[in-house]
């Protein structure tokens, strides 16, 4: 490798952890002190509800990696058809040394005359989901194991959810040591909220993952490029932070590209940043912004392009005056997109974008 070259600390994958994770200390804390505090904690169950880029994956990762040092297995999953079969593997995997493998064959039967057995497969009993994993969790709970359960990208509509939500209620009446982590989109997770069969999580903790603070935006810019061996110049700094909007994604995005646009110069100066910014710009309208509109009806759109005029908040009265239709109409399509994690009410009669960039994507479509 070329001894200039100094390889890029940001990482705007999916699910990633970054070099450092800003701003979320306080939520990975209140969840391990849960795991510590013992059944019965209501950390033990929490829903992290957030738009696409918020950070809700690498939180889970983060916090099965931290809950491993404190003498807990995890299995993790994205729901899926498949989940429950992947969480009994993902057990069987991760806890293996803790695990005794469950014998194959039983004797059946003894032969006197010819002074043997016969050894043969004896048929079995399907266990449930729920039963399986009782077993699991009570074989690795008598070797003081803990079990996290993290399911990512949650969806009323999979009936995996359903059967995951109902046995934690009773492993947590059975005092297992369990818990139980989820994350969705603010409209995946309030339609399995909603669902009557599982009102047990209605009563988890919920964390709505919100922009992070400036402060601590400029703080993980610039600790991350000094300790990787650049500087950042003050300016820059600024700039960079100012335009993340406390949004994680964008957090490793505009730092990844202000990094590769100074090449091997050792100081990050604004005009790599603002060139990291349209860099960053264009990947927000391929990963994220193309995903979430292709979503949207036409009139979710119109409400869109009615907020970007504005150059900040927006009023409901001039947003239902630009689409010409009644308050009463305008106030169900504000429901969906604050339900779709694209806009956020910020005080009576006012909304404004959620996710950064929002308002010049939508000016281009």
């Amino acid at each position: 490798m070329d001894e200039e070259f100094q390889i890029n600390p940001f990482t705007p994958t999916f699910g990633s952890i970054p070099m450092l994770l800003a701003g979320r200390k306080q939520m990975v804390n209140a969840v391990l002190n849960g795991l510590r505090n013992g059944p019965g904690d209501p950390n033990r169950a929490t829903i992290f509800i957030g738009a696409r880029g918020s950070g809700k994956t690498v939180l889970l990762t983060k916090i099965a990696e931290e809950a491993a040092k404190i003498g807990w297995i995890s299995a993790n999953v994205t729901a899926s058809e498949t989940m429950l079969d992947e969480i009994i593997d993902e057990i069987s995997l991760n806890g293996a040394e803790f695990l005794e493998a469950e014998p194959t064959i039983h004797l059946t039967g003894i032969n006197i005359a010819g002074f043997g057995a016969d050894v043969e497969a004896a048929p079995k009993r399907e266990r449930t989901w729920r039963t399986q994993t009782a077993l699991l969790i009570k074989a690795l709970n008598e070797k003081n194991i803990g079990l996290l359960l993290t399911v990512d990208e949650v969806d009323a509509e999979l009936p995996g959810i359903k059967t995951v939500v109902t046995a934690f209620q009773h492993f947590v009446r059975e005092r297992r040591d369990v818990a139980l982590l989820m994350a969705g989109l603010p409209h995946n997770v309030s339609e399995l909220l909603s669902d009557k069969r599982i009102s047990f999580l209605r009563r988890a903790f919920q964390h709505g993952l919100d922009p992070i603070e400036q402060a601590d935006v400029r703080e993980s810019i610039n600790d991350t490029i000094t300790l990787s061996g650049k500087k950042i110049e003050a300016k820059a700094l600024g700039k960079a932070a100012m335009n993340t909007g406390g949004f994680p994604f964008l957090i490793q995005l505009i730092g990844y590209h202000s990094w590769e646009q100074a090449g091997l110069a050792k100081t990050i100066t604004s005009a790599h940043v603002s060139k990291g910014i349209d860099a960053a710009f264009d990947d927000m309208g391929k990963m994220i912004f193309r995903t979430t509109i292709k979503g949207l009806s036409d009139t979710d759109i119109r409400f869109l392009k009615a907020m970007s005029v504005d150059d900040s908040e927006s009023a409901m009265a001039d947003i239902k005056d630009r689409m010409n239709v009644s308050e009463g109409y305008a106030s169900q399509y504000r429901l969906r997109l604050i339900e779709q994690g694209l806009i956020a009410p910020v005080s009576r009669g006012k909304v404004e974008f959620a996710i950064p960039m929002t308002r010049e994507y939508i000016k281009t479509l």
